[in-house]
Formats: C-alpha cells, sequence, structure tokens
C-alpha cells in the first residue's frame, strides 16, 4: 500500500474519527463503494435507507453503516483506506458464520497475521463457507440433467427414430436411434468454474485445505468444462433442481454472487473508483437467530415457516409483508424481527419505523391464529439489562389483545465478548418462555 494513503478505522453502527473521516471523503467513500456488497443469499438485498455511512445530526457525528469490510478509494489526489470491522468482536463473527453455514472455522482459516487487510481476511473466510458448502452440496453428485443423444449403427439404443433411419438403412445399413443420457448441468457446471477460478485469484482459497468431497466435485467439474462459457442472469434463473440435488440451490446462488461482485469489481476499477470489500451484518444476524431458534425451537413443536403476504392485494398501495421471523406451533404463531442496531435501552433505539412495522406484521395474524408471542430482537448492549422491562403482556395497551410483545435478543458487549454461548442460552430460554 502507499506510504501516504491515510486509513481511517471504525467499527460497525459505531462513530468514526471525524478529523480523518470528513463529510467529503465518507461521501467519496459511499459513492465508489455502493456496489461492493457481498451477500450469503441470493434473496437479500441493501434496503434503501442502510447506508455505509451515515451522519446523525443529533450527536454530530458521522456513523459507520451495518457493514464490514474496507475499502481503498482516492479523493483529490488522496489515497485512503477504510477499515470498518465488527463492533462484537471477530469471534462473534466467526460464531455466526458458524452457525450459519454449519461449519467449524478452523484457526488456519480465520488467522491473518501474514496480511493487515482486512477485505482479505473476510474473503478468506467467505472462500472457507465456499468450500465447506460445497464438500455438504455433493451428497449425492453433481446436478445432472437428461441430455438426447443420436445413435446410428446396426443396433438400437432406447427408441429408434423411424422417418430418419429409412433412406441410412438402405444406404449404409444404419438405424438410427435416440437416447438420452445423464450429463451435469452445464449451467451449474460453469457457475462453479467461474466461481472457483475467482476464489483462487481473488480470496486465497488456495491457502485452506480442500475436502475430499469437494475436491472431488471440483475435479468433475474441471474435466467436464473444456471452456469458459458466459452464463446470463436469465440461464442463471432457469435452472431447476430435482428433490435430490436441492443441497445444491444455495451454494449454486452464493456461487453466482461472488462472480457478479467480480464483474461489477471490473467494472469500478475502469472506472478508477478503488476497490472494496463489505459483508452485511444485518444478513448474519438475521440468518443467525432464524438458525438458532429453528433448532431449539423445533424441540418445543414450534415450526418455521417463511411467509409473504399482500397486504391490499389489487390496490395500487399494496405491500408485501415479509417477517424476518414467523413460528408457528399448531394454532399459534409468533412473529419476530431481526435488527442489527444500536440497542443500549433508550427510547431512540427504537426506529418509528422499525416499530410500527412489527406491529403490522402481528396484527395481519390476529384474526386467522393465536398470535402468543412478537417482537424485535436486537444485539443489546445496555450496561444492566431489567428483562421485565423489556416486555408486556398486551400489544399496545391493556385492552389489547393478550399477547407477549417485547424487545429482546444476545447481551453483547461491544468489541469484545467472552460469555457468548452464556448469553445466547439465556437469549433461547428467554423466548421458549414467552411461547409457553
Amino acid at each position: 500500500m502507499i506510504e501516504n494513503t491515510i486509513h481511517i478505522a471504525a467499527f460497525d453502527c459505531l462513530p468514526f474519527d471525524n478529523k480523518r473521516a470528513t463529510a467529503d471523503v465518507l461521501h467519496k467513500f459511499m459513492a465508489s463503494q455502493s456496489n461492493n456488497i457481498f451477500w450469503f443469499s441470493a434473496n437479500n438485498r441493501i434496503d434503501t435507507d442502510s447506508k455505509l455511512a451515515e451522519y446523525n445530526y443529533r450527536t454530530h457525528q458521522w456513523f459507520a453503516g451495518r457493514f464490514v469490510g474496507e475499502a481503498i478509494f482516492n479523493h483529490n489526489e488522496q489515497d485512503y483506506k477504510i477499515t470498518i470491522k465488527p463492533r462484537f468482536g471477530e469471534s462473534f463473527l466467526f460464531k455466526m458464520l458458524e452457525e450459519i453455514f454449519n461449519i467449524r472455522i478452523t484457526n488456519s482459516a480465520s488467522s491473518h497475521k501474514t496480511t493487515s487487510e482486512w477485505q482479505h481476511y473476510i474473503k478468506r473466510i467467505i472462500a472457507f463457507i465456499w468450500i465447506q458448502k460445497l464438500a455438504n452440496a455433493n451428497l449425492h453428485g453433481l446436478p445432472k440433467q437428461n441430455v438426447k443423444q443420436t445413435h446410428k449403427g446396426q443396433t438400437i439404443r432406447g427408441r429408434m427414430n423411424v422417418r430418419k433411419s429409412i433412406l441410412p438403412y438402405y444406404q449404409s445399413n444404419e438405424l438410427t436411434s435416440n437416447y438420452y443420457e445423464k450429463q451435469i448441468d452445464k449451467d451449474v457446471a460453469q457457475i462453479i468454474q467461474q466461481a472457483y477460478q475467482i476464489l483462487k485469484s481473488d480470496f486465497q482459497i488456495g491457502k485452506i485445505n480442500i475436502p475430499d468431497s469437494a475436491q472431488e466435485a471440483l475435479n468433475q467439474v474441471q474435466s467436464d468444462i473444456k471452456c469458459n462459457e458466459h452464463i446470463s442472469e436469465t440461464q442463471y434463473r432457469n435452472i431447476k433442481y430435482k428433490d435430490i440435488y436441492k443441497s445444491w440451490k444455495p451454494f449454486v446462488d452464493l456461487s453466482w454472487d461472488i462472480i457478479q461482485r467480480k464483474q461489477l469489481s471490473l467494472k469500478q476499477n475502469k472506472a478508477q473508483d478503488g476497490f472494496g470489500f463489505f459483508i452485511d451484518m444485518a444478513e448474519v444476524w438475521e440468518q443467525y437467530l432464524r438458525v438458532i431458534l429453528k433448532k431449539n425451537l423445533r424441540k418445543k413443536g414450534w415450526i418455521y415457516r417463511r411467509d409473504k403476504e399482500i397486504a391490499y392485494k389489487g390496490y395500487f398501495f399494496k405491500r408485501e409483508l415479509i417477517p424476518d421471523l414467523v413460528f408457528q406451533k399448531e394454532d399459534m404463531i409468533s412473529v419476530w424481527d431481526a435488527k442489527y442496531k444500536r440497542m443500549l435501552g433508550r427510547p431512540i433505539d427504537i426506529d418509528r419505523s422499525d416499530f410500527f412495522q412489527i406491529h403490522t406484521y402481528i396484527q395481519n395474524y390476529i384474526n386467522e391464529y393465536k398470535v402468543k408471542a412478537g417482537g424485535l430482537l436486537f444485539p443489546i448492549s445496555a450496561n444492566q439489562v431489567n428483562f421485565e422491562k423489556y416486555g408486556t403482556p398486551y400489544l399496545l395497551n391493556e385492552e389489547g389483545h393478550k399477547l407477549n410483545f417485547c424487545i429482546d435478543g444476545i447481551e453483547l458487549k461491544e468489541e469484545t465478548n467472552n460469555n457468548q454461548e452464556l448469553k445466547q442460552q439465556e437469549f433461547i430460554n428467554r423466548i421458549i418462555k414467552q411461547l409457553a
């Protein structure tokens, strides 16, 4: 890195050093890096209200957004590097990723002593996740499809093609027949191969031990692919997965996003906007809560359901209602929204739109189900939390519907955490109690 580069460091959702992180620098940072955000889920995308940085008019400070990563760019003939790290520490980020992807991030995979670049550190973890997801997906081999083949000869393979056999039979004593042969899905193979090449060049995948199952899949892809072919968005969207190959879809989605990020990065470098790499901590937080709640509530008979409903269907003001976390047990429902924002137990920590959004979700279920509980789930950083003050046995007021409404989540200390397992279990126990 150039010696006179100005390095600005911060933690997600916490303030920048305003002396270095001036408004013009941060505006350039946001404008140049808006396309450098990586998502683990193909369906997850940034909402319009969330930014890489934002000015707080109440405190007169610039705050980092909910994204962690690193960017290098030039502004007014000066090079800058902005590094944003997870405010609850790297170990908690790895804990969440381990839960989400059902993997164990080894010390070698998470070590970044050889480089001071935080983006390289995150990329290496993503490469490790990609490899583990490949190994997990490869239970029944690569996705295959039936491809129609033509056979000519004195024997028949499959079904004889009478029309195309008449003339050749009289001329060369050959019959034409058609049969179907299972072949690796060409589009899937191309996506895997191209993602792997990017991971080798940009994500340090060569430093990670590849499990036998993943290596076997890579060998099959490389033997099947003779040359890279462009896969369009339409081809990707049209990939069909038979039931036996359903485990491949999340992995192919992840691979596709890696390819798309690379293409955007190349365009940005040509425009001399600098380069960067960020992951969305709000997405990680939501997926983490989904995994631990699914695992623990299932034991109590509560089943996760992915809901998407339309409010005011048929009208121009219709809206989609998509709660983050919905669980059902018989005729009972619980509805939660995950929020990766600072929660210090102050009234200002509850965003007005978040407050009314969760109430809209709950109201949507009240007429059809018995809503048992609902609320907003945060990483909670208050010094002392009295959870009796964080929940009520009714909705909106004492005359409202009888259900457990609460603000809850996992207690986490910013920048350091030594009791993650304990606080996670305490959170799960509180939710189970709310549903009892």
